[in-house]
């Protein structure tokens, strides 16, 4: 019966051709067959291709697989982002979340949006990267940081709401007007999206300093013509026959609304979010630079890491 040689043999007879030795010589070494160390060659040859196949493979899919890693730390750090001074987050019209509704929104109406939807996970369709990336680094500091931002966000939105709303009830207070979207309303009234945006806008740029002095309010003006209030080229207020009187009130509610303790709040959660905001994105960028996401999800496991 022929001799059988195992796979080591066969590697160590490619090993040996390739340094020089003829198959001849490893034949006669090996004391078989010339025949049968040719094959052996040919299949140890084979079988390295293979091998080197697979490990490059499995390269790919690792470096793949790090990158989709990576591009969602991107994109957390993306969304990471604060709001700016004069950010409104009721609309001033009648639609969506509007400061004109009767109704309070609840907490949980108002998590979503632009500066945090992208660090949130879908119910309907779940991020499948991002879930792989929390098994990497499943004990990191980083969720920690990046709950306790959300938190001081969610508060941060909540306290311009606040202000938003009282800003519109000091502006019906001080003039005994409605703020109203327009429309087929009759004077008198006021409008929410000028009165409303001008007022809230100016009284948050004075007390972050964006806005130096009050000389804007020369601008507010009067048109007794048709019974209006103005702001450069906007209507503030339809009144008839009482136009003096609601630039007056406007402009008092305007220096109530200074010292408001809503502005307070806007004012010190906007500070903590910027300062929790700056610590989640130093969390994310220590992991980037290392190059690489360290620990092991499910998909490594498949790849044998």
């Amino acid at each position: 019966m022929p001799k059988k040689f195992s796979i080591t043999d066969k590697n160590e007879w490619l090993e040996k051709y390739e340094s020089g030795k003829s198959e001849a010589s490893i034949a006669n070494e090996s004391k078989c067959d010339l025949r049968t160390v040719r094959r052996g060659i040919d299949e140890a040859r084979r079988e390295r291709d293979v091998r080197a196949a697979r490990i490059d493979l499995l390269k790919q899919a690792v470096l793949k697989h790090q990158e989709s890693l990576l591009y969602k730390l991107g994109e957390i750090l993306s969304a990471l982002t604060v709001p700016p001074h004069d950010w409104e987050v009721l609309s001033l019209y009648e639609t969506g979340e509007s400061i004109l509704s009767e109704n309070d929104l609840d907490t949980e109406d108002i998590l979503e949006d632009e500066f945090s939807k992208d660090l949130k996970d879908s119910d309907v369709n779940v991020d499948m990267v991002k879930d792989m990336l929390r098994q990497h680094l499943r004990n990191d500091k980083l969720w920690k940081i990046l709950a306790r931002r959300e938190q001081i966000y969610t508060s941060h939105r909540l306290a311009r709401i606040a202000l938003q709303r009282k800003v519109a009830n000091l502006l019906e207070e001080e003039t005994g007007y409605n703020l109203e979207a327009g429309g087929d309303v009759s004077p008198p009234f006021l409008y929410s999206c000028t009165t409303g945006d001008l007022f809230y806008r100016m009284t948050l740029g004075r007390v972050f300093g964006d806005c130096k002095n009050d000389a804007w309010t020369d601008e507010i003006v009067v048109d007794t013509s048709v019974g209006c209030v103005k702001y450069r080229n906007s209507i503030l207020a339809e009144v008839p026959g009482a136009a003096d009187k609601c630039r007056e009130n406007l402009l008092n509610a305007f220096r109530k609304m200074q010292i408001l303790p809503e502005v307070t709040r806007v004012i010190n959660t906007h500070r903590e979010l910027e300062e929790s905001t700056l610590k989640a994105k130093q969390a994310i960028e220590e992991i980037r630079l290392l190059g690489l996401v360290p620990g092991v999800c499910k998909v490594c496991r498949r790849l044998g890491m």
